[in-house]
């Protein structure tokens, strides 16, 4: 849960649905409400949009693996990352600023469109596992779309756990080896017994 570029709130929720609304409930596994959280930081339009989220939206995994997001709420609701390549449904590509109709269910994560985009980066010379994990990452807004997410007053960042491992399956994460030497067990460099840059003579 994050207002602006500050998060408030972390949550790992396992349900097989989740509500995200405007309630001040914080999270109990099944809700988060976003008015649950407490920010020192946060601005008088931060707490007006926060006013008018009402009953938001529900998310929920299917057993393929889709994420299905639904606006219940009479305020807007906006999928944000939408350019690119990404795993978000067509259909919400398709709508203006990437607002969702009232009571429609709609893939904010698209399995099949995930795994069409890994097996083309699979396909590449180098294929690119950053360019896949930041598609298993959604974001929603809550009443206000700003262009900048990091300008938005309510949103919420959603990893997908399924995508992540199965990505992680098809490309391992490469191991960094310079970061595995211990500085204390580095290999010395020895000491030549005179200065190479001295002049002979």
């Amino acid at each position: 849960v994050l207002e602006r570029n500050r998060r408030v709130a972390k949550a790992y929720a396992r349900a097989p649905v989740l509500t995200v609304n405007g309630s001040d409930d914080g999270f109990d596994g099944f809700r988060i409400g976003l008015a649950g959280f407490d920010n020192p930081m946060r601005d008088s339009k931060t707490e007006e949009v926060k006013r008018h989220i009402g009953q938001g939206c529900k998310i929920k995994m299917d057993d393929s693996g889709n994420i299905l997001i639904k606006r219940i709420a009479k305020s807007n609701v906006y999928v944000k990352n939408t350019e690119g390549e990404n795993a978000v449904a067509n259909e919400i590509i398709k709508t203006p600023g990437g607002a969702l109709e009232l009571d429609k269910p709609v893939k904010l994560f698209d399995m099949k469109k995930f795994q069409q985009n890994v097996a083309r980066e699979l396909k590449r010379a180098y294929p690119d596992r950053r360019k896949l994990e930041v598609q298993c990452i959604s974001s929603v807004a809550f009443v206000k779309n700003e262009s900048d997410i990091l300008e938005q007053p309510c949103w919420v960042m959603l990893i997908n756990v399924v995508a992540m491992d199965m990505l992680k399956s098809k490309i391992p994460p490469v191991k960094n080896d310079r970061s595995a030497v211990d500085i204390r067990n580095r290999p010395r460099i020895p000491v030549p017994d005179e200065d190479p840059y001295s002049v002979a003579g």
